[in-house]
C-alpha cells in the first residue's frame, strides 16, 4: 500500500520512517516536511538502508492526497487536522499521531489543549489506537489515533487490574520518567543537553495534557469516571519511559498470604497479555529497564504487592518513540490492514 507521512522530519516522523522502511508490505511514497524540502531522506534520517533517496517535499493536502492510500500525520497537534479533514472527504485510511482525534469529547480537549478542537465531527469516527485495548474497533477504523507515550506506558500496566476491579480508585498515583525527545525535536533552552544534562525534574503538573487520555481510558477499563494523580519527569536520556504507580488493593483474585495474592494478580496479568505480542509481564524476580526495551515495540510491566501498606505496585518502561509512537501506530496499520501484528516491527 502506497504511504506518505506528513511531518516527516520530527523524531516521530524519523521514526515512522524507518519503520515504514523495512515494513515488507507498505510502500513509502512521500514525505513532507517544510524545513527539509528538497533534501534527501537520507541526508536527515540516519539509520536508513531503503528510501534514502527519496525527497522531502512541502505538499497541501489536495496535493498529497493523490499519492497514496495510508496517511500518518506525525505533526502538532492542531496542524494534524488541516490534513484529516480532506483526507478523509477523499476516503483516504488516516492514522494521527497528534492528539487531536484521541478525546472523545471536544470539551475536554479544550480544557486541555487550550483552543477549540479544529474538527469535532471527526471525533464520533476516531479509534483510540492501543491494539491491547481496541484491537476490535481498530480493524474497522478508517481514523485512528495512535495513543501518547505515557498513556501508553499507564493504560498497559494498569488495564488488567481495573478490568479486574482490584483496586480503589480514588487511591491511583503515577509517576513516570521520560527521555528528552519525548518533547519533540525543538531548539528550546530547557531542553538543551547542559540544561538537562546530570539532572531530573518534573513538568507539567498538576494538569500534563496526556491526564485527559488517561483518565478517558481509564474510565472505560473501570466503567465509571476515574481522576489519578499524575507527576512526568524528564531524565537526561534520548529515549524511553518508565512508570511506577501505585494504588490501594480492595480485593484480590483469591484469599490467602501476601506472596499467594502476589501469584494470583501475576496470573492475572500473564492471561491478560498472553496472546499480545508486544507486551511482556515479567517474573516476581525481575523489574522493567528501559534499555531492554530500546528501539523495539515492547512493553515490559512488573508488579508487586506490598503487604505492609496494603497496595500494588506496577512498573512498565517502554521507547516512547516506538510503542509509545511510530510501533504503536504501525501496529494498529497492520491490524487495521489483516496482516500480522508484528509485520515491520521484528
Amino acid at each position: 500500500m502506497k504511504t506518505a507521512i506528513i511531518g516527516a522530519s520530527g523524531y516521530a516522523g524519523e521514526e515512522t520512517v524507518r519503520i515504514l522502511s523495512r515494513h515488507p508490505r507498505l510502500q513509502l511514497a512521500a514525505v513532507t516536511s517544510r524545513q527539509f524540502k528538497g533534501k534527501t531522506l537520507g541526508g536527515v534520517v540516519g539509520g536508513l538502508t531503503r528510501n534514502r533517496d527519496l525527497v522531502f517535499e512541502d505538499l497541501s493536502p489536495e496535493q498529497v492526497a493523490s499519492r497514496a492510500d495510508l496517511f500518518v500525520l506525525a505533526v502538532p497537534h492542531g496542524v494534524a487536522s488541516e490534513y484529516a479533514v480532506p483526507l478523509r472527504q477523499a476516503g483516504k485510511l488516516v492514522v494521527d499521531l497528534s492528539a487531536d482525534y484521541r478525546l472523545r469529547d471536544a470539551a475536554v480537549y479544550e480544557e486541555f489543549y487550550g483552543h477549540p478542537h479544529p474538527a469535532p465531527a471527526l471525533l464520533q469516527e476516531a479509534v483510540y489506537g492501543m491494539p491491547e485495548l481496541h484491537a476490535a474497533a481498530i480493524r474497522k477504523a478508517d481514523l485512528i489515533a495512535s495513543p501518547g507515550c505515557y498513556p501508553t506506558s499507564i493504560l498497559l500496566a494498569l488495564a488488567p487490574a481495573l478490568r479486574a476491579g482490584l483496586l480503589d480508585l480514588e487511591t491511583i498515583s503515577i509517576s513516570s520518567m521520560s527521555g528528552v525527545t519525548g518533547a519533540g525535536k525543538k531548539a528550546e533552552i530547557p531542553l538543551l543537553f547542559g540544561e538537562v544534562g546530570e539532572s531530573l525534574r518534573a513538568y507539567g503538573i498538576p494538569k500534563h495534557r496526556h491526564l485527559s487520555e488517561i483518565e478517558q481510558e481509564l474510565g472505560l477499563l473501570a466503567g465509571k469516571p476515574v481522576r489519578v494523580g499524575f507527576v512526568p519527569h524528564l531524565v537526561p536520556m534520548n529515549r524511553g519511559i518508565h512508570t511506577t504507580i501505585t494504588a490501594r488493593l480492595v480485593q484480590a483474585p483469591g484469599s490467602g498470604t501476601a506472596a499467594q495474592i502476589q501469584s494470583q494478580i501475576q496470573g492475572l496479568y500473564e492471561a491478560a497479555y498472553r496472546e499480545t505480542p508486544f507486551v511482556r509481564v515479567l517474573d516476581a524476580a525481575t523489574l522493567p529497564e528501559v534499555k531492554n526495551v530500546a528501539r523495539t515495540n515492547f512493553a515490559e510491566i512488573a508488579l508487586r504487592v506490598d503487604s505492609r501498606t496494603g497496595r500494588l505496585i506496577l512498573l512498565s518502561a517502554i521507547d516512547n518513540l516506538v510503542k509509545g509512537t511510530a510501533g504503536q501506530a504501525v501496529q494498529a496499520i497492520n491490524l487495521r490492514l489483516g496482516w500480522p501484528e508484528t509485520e515491520g516491527l521484528l
